[in-house]
């Protein structure tokens, strides 16, 4: 298909969740540090950050075990809505009930994972809050005299979700890259090899000469004999400074942290992973790298050595 045949994203926009238990995954994200902008009583709870998204998470009441319900990418125009239904498989527009309106059709991916495509959502004025932009004082360059920085420990404020992934079974990478790639305006921005075959790829939104998130989007191998799953969904915050007192925050309400704080290598982003309570895997980043269509792509072979360049030991889910 040729380039012009894809849909063109714009944004990302939101992921979807459904919860066994919806009100402990309520309490746990706004720990993580979303805020609520409509609920559902017992049925659904849209969340925001303090960006300009109506919404960037939707927590679902599960009839049975919690799923991934997908995520949400905003397109450049109507018209490539009606392409995602017409010429691509996609669902019928139909009305997005959350806040802000708009529509969507949704596509599934060669493994069965949903991809919500949305246009016309209107979006909200970016909430103000304190956040400070701090001067640094390095040592040789000191521009902070007579000021100190004061923090104030609590939940990281969420900005907005930024990427997601999901794992891909045996023998699909392929048909998984060729989708993504044909079907979406996603372009490669790192390659993870192993044994000479790539096994893990990370893309961004491809927007030509114009810069966006290192990766929007990632998939990577499961795990033998597993099936085709979320892998984790990432929300970005203000600074470092914010997201280790985000870390001490949810440790200090006992939740279960999967991987944190450190630097990533491709993306270059310091994260800190946990675990929600329904097994469910969310980061918070911050300071994350930005591509275009002329940032050299990287090829880089398997090992923790790809993963961090600083933080705690690589744990066995990655």
């Amino acid at each position: 298909m040729a380039a012009e045949n894809r849909v063109q994203l714009l944004k990302t926009a939101f992921v979807v969740y459904y919860h066994a238990d919806l009100e402990r995954a309520k309490t746990f994200l706004l720990d993580f540090g979303l805020t609520i902008a409509l609920e559902n009583q017992g049925k659904e709870i849209y969340f925001q950050g303090y960006g300009t998204e109506p919404y960037v998470y939707v927590a679902r009441q599960s009839e049975g075990q919690s799923f991934f319900g997908g995520a949400a990418y905003v397109v450049d125009s109507r018209e490539q809505l009606e392409k995602a239904h017409k010429y691509l498989g996609g669902t019928i527009p139909r009305s997005l009930d959350g806040p802000g309106g708009g529509e969507v059709v949704s596509l599934t991916d060669p493994l069965g994972n949903y991809v919500h495509l949305i246009w016309g959502w209107q979006e909200k004025q970016r909430q103000s809050i304190e956040l400070e932009k701090l001067d640094v004082n390095y040592e040789d360059e000191k521009p902070r005299k007579g000021r100190f920085h004061r923090f104030k420990p609590g939940p990281a404020p969420i900005h907005r979700w930024g990427h997601y992934g999901v794992t891909y079974t045996e023998g699909a990478y392929e048909k998984m890259y060729t989708w993504y790639t044909t079907t979406l305006s996603l372009a490669p921005s790192d390659f993870v090899y192993r044994d000479g075959k790539p096994i893990t790829c990370f893309f961004h939104i491809d927007r030509g000469l114009e810069y966006s998130d290192h990766h929007a989007f990632f998939f990577k191998p499961a795990k033998p004999g597993q099936n085709t799953s979320v892998a984790h969904a990432a929300f970005e915050v203000h600074d470092f400074d914010i997201q280790q007192l985000g870390h001490n925050y949810l440790e200090s309400k006992g939740y279960k942290i999967c991987w944190g704080v450190g630097r990533h290598v491709l993306g270059s982003q310091v994260f800190d992973y946990w675990f929600d309570p329904s097994g469910f895997v969310v980061e918070h980043y911050a300071d994350g790298d930005l591509v275009n269509i002329e940032t050299p792509i990287s090829h880089v072979p398997a090992g923790p050595q790809a993963l961090s360049i600083w933080g705690p030991p690589v744990p066995p889910v990655f």
